[in-house]
């Protein structure tokens, strides 16, 4: 938008507006009735400019109230009305307007030029205006705003208004206030999504249960976006509400780019899912936008060449938390209700452990015990690195976390260090080594995390070479890709990583559990 600054003239040529043609009926009232402003001269003190009317009014602006029972409400939610200006014999004229029966306030009047570019206004002049009461040109004028006037139905209205000439040295006297505006680009982006629950049973008492279907596999996500601006909060949308819940329309997400000014957008994607024993909203992804541009699933400079987040162009960002709809423009792992924390001690034997994995770990769930896909028992486990420790028989607070999602895990547990879409990969395909044993599991695992063998472990043989370990490796090499998505119903690896012990660290461990 153009930055509106008005510059008033000292009092000159005083002149009525008037009217004789109609406008469009705007629709709002069957009994709207014609109202137009008419023209006359008025009082001129001596020795002030006059000439403004020289230049040829295009149109007028109106600001108005109306009377809603006893309160006074601006008009058309405070726009202005545009009124076209023509000439009859020099004279300026005003087409009608239509408004509904009732009576109104003219708050403000101003008349333009449009420059000779009658389709943009951003570089219109204004040419005059009608002053306030008690402002300095009030008295050259016989109603000064503001006033009321009625209007009855089916009955054309005529009335007279008057307006000053101004120059910028005066503007102040005129009593408008003006501001610098700054422009605005509305754009949107839309969004639609799957949740993918395998436990469906796990939602009664959701909002999920209140759609139409009710609950099923593959629901319509319930679901929120939050829109940063610059890193800051800007706007926050959900489609968790009645008569909606995710389900019959897509979420439409509204935001304003300023031109001239570099913006970086961030979408956050949150989901509501369960949560120990209740229901809320995680975090899962974000979508990324500069200036107004196209989204993109990553941040930062982007070129034409990158895929952008609406990857078919239908013109909804689709998104499946889960892989029930795999051809959505953003495929997300499934979610795994786990606590934040829980106890871990090794028990009882190890290496092996009395189940069959490298230790026994006895684990305690606190809080919603019994909700979680983690429960209070004792789980096979296995270690990760080879150069740490973890002390048997002795009890550790671990963060939880689920290896579907590594990058909420410290940096150095996350790939490539910790490639855990291998891991994941090699604990749903233990039946391609048929006979393997746990020492296979757990070599060929240290050996993608880096282990040489030195130090050596216990139980452990290395080098690896032409044992189960190593056909091990080689497949978790060529299949156990960064793309690779645990099926329905088979296994992902839940880590345990003591906070308190980041540096050196203690022992990175993970048991297997369905998601």
């Amino acid at each position: 938008m153009k930055k509106l600054v008005l510059s008033l003239a000292i009092l000159g040529l005083i002149l009525t507006l008037a009217s004789c043609n109609k406008s469009k009926n705007d629709g709002t009232n069957p009994q709207q009735a014609g109202v137009s402003f008419s023209i006359k001269p008025g009082t001129t003190p001596g020795g002030l400019k006059s000439d403004c009317w020289a230049t040829t009014a295009s149109y007028a602006k109106v600001w108005l109230n109306v009377m809603n029972g006893n309160q006074s409400v601006p008009y058309n939610n405070g726009t202005p009305i545009k009124i076209t200006i023509f000439y009859l014999a020099g004279v300026p004229y005003t087409n009608s307007i239509q408004l509904s029966p009732g009576t109104y306030t003219v708050e403000d009047f101003i008349i333009y030029n449009d420059n000779q570019t009658p389709n943009s206004e951003t570089d219109d002049i204004v040419i005059a205006a009608t002053p306030h009461t008690n402002q300095v040109f009030a008295p050259y004028v016989t109603h000064p705003l503001t006033w009321n006037f009625t209007v009855a139905a089916f009955e054309k209205l005529q009335q007279p208004i008057e307006a000053v000439c101004y120059q910028q040295s005066n503007y102040s006297d005129f009593g408008f206030v003006f501001f610098l505006i700054d422009q605005l680009n509305m754009k949107d982006a839309v969004f639609f999504g799957d949740l993918c629950a395998k436990d469906f049973a796990n939602y009664t008492g959701s909002h999920y249960a209140n759609q139409h279907a009710g609950l099923q596999p593959d629901m319509p996500a319930i679901f929120k976006i939050d829109v940063l601006k610059n890193g800051s909060a800007y706007k926050s949308f959900n489609n968790d509400s009645i008569n909606w819940y995710g389900e019959g329309r897509p979420m439409r997400v509204y935001y304003a780019d300023q031109p001239g000014v570099t913006e970086n957008f961030e979408f956050r994607l949150s989901v509501l899912v369960k949560t120990g024993a209740s229901f809320s909203f995680v975090y899962f992804s974000s979508w990324y936008s500069t200036d107004g541009g196209p989204l993109y699933t990553t941040s930062g400079t982007h070129v034409q060449s990158d895929p952008i987040a609406d990857k078919d162009g239908n013109g909804v960002i689709d998104f499946s938390l889960g892989y029930c709809n795999p051809n959505a423009d953003l495929v997300l792992p499934p979610y795994m209700n786990l606590p934040l924390t829980c106890s871990y001690t090794i028990t009882g034997a190890t290496a092996p452990g009395s189940q069959g994995g490298y230790v026994d770990a006895s684990l305690v769930v606190g809080g919603a015990a019994g909700n979680y896909e983690l429960q209070t028992q004792t789980y096979p486990s296995y270690c990760v690195e080879t150069g740490n420790f973890i002390n048997i028989g002795q009890t550790y607070t671990m963060n939880v976390y689920s290896s579907l999602y590594p990058a909420a895990m410290p940096s150095y547990a996350q790939a490539p260090a910790k490639p855990w879409y291998k891991i994941n990969w090699l604990i749903n395909h233990l039946d391609w080594f048929p006979g393997y044993h746990w020492y296979d599991l757990q070599g060929a695992i240290w050996t993608e995390c880096g282990w040489t063998g030195n130090p050596s472990e216990t139980g452990i043989p290395f080098p690896v070479s032409g044992s189960i370990a190593y056909t091990m490796i080689q497949d978790m090499d060529l299949y156990g890709t960064a793309s690779y998505q645990v099926p329905t119903g088979g296994w992902a690896c839940v880590v345990f990583i003591d906070a308190a012990n980041l540096t050196p660290h203690t022992q990175t461990m993970f048991v297997k559990v369905d998601p």
